[in-house]
């Protein structure tokens, strides 16, 4: 038996990404990355040597332990980038070791994800004024919450006479 080898150029891998993903009509996809990393998104655009990709998630397995005799693995998404707002991502394709179409049952899992991390980001600051100004009302309630307005307080709370102003 003869198995026949085909190698493959990076220019060959670039251009079989751009077939699989403008020949679907399913913007939803999901990345294998080099890193080992599997990268849930809806890709906005394509370019020769990257994609431009909206509310990219990773995936996360957590193992559970249900009883004493199973172990049961929860899988979810999470957010791909942390400390940011930004929503859009360019993603080399030299960075990708594969890609594929998003199944049906995973797609409305994703877009559910995504539509409460929308709502999410409508409620954070824009700027580092609004910032300070969530902080300050945030400490506002907390000191509220502590004791001001609250002399009864249960048997198990012991009150804090220090400057509240110095909490953190």
């Amino acid at each position: 038996m003869v198995v026949s080898v085909r190698r493959q150029t990076l220019k060959d891998i670039n251009n079989s990404m751009k077939e699989t993903a403008n020949n679907s009509p399913n913007p939803f996809k999901i990345l294998k990355m080099i890193n080992g990393d599997d990268l849930i998104c809806k890709i906005a655009e394509e370019y020769k040597d990257a994609f431009v990709v909206e509310y990219p998630m990773s995936v996360i397995k957590n193992q559970v332990m249900e009883n004493e005799n199973s172990i049961v693995e929860h899988t979810g998404l999470q957010r791909w980038m942390n400390y940011t707002q930004d929503t859009v991502f360019v993603i080399p394709k030299e960075k990708i070791l594969s890609l594929g179409n998003l199944a049906p049952d995973v797609t409305v899992y994703y877009k559910h994800i995504r539509k409460r991390l929308e709502l999410e980001d409508k409620h954070h600051p824009n700027n580092e004024d609004e910032a300070v100004e969530k902080m300050h009302a945030n400490i506002e309630r907390l000191m509220h919450i502590m004791g001001e307005g609250m002399p009864d307080l249960p048997d198990n709370v012991i009150p804090f006479d220090g400057d509240k102003t110095k909490l953190h």
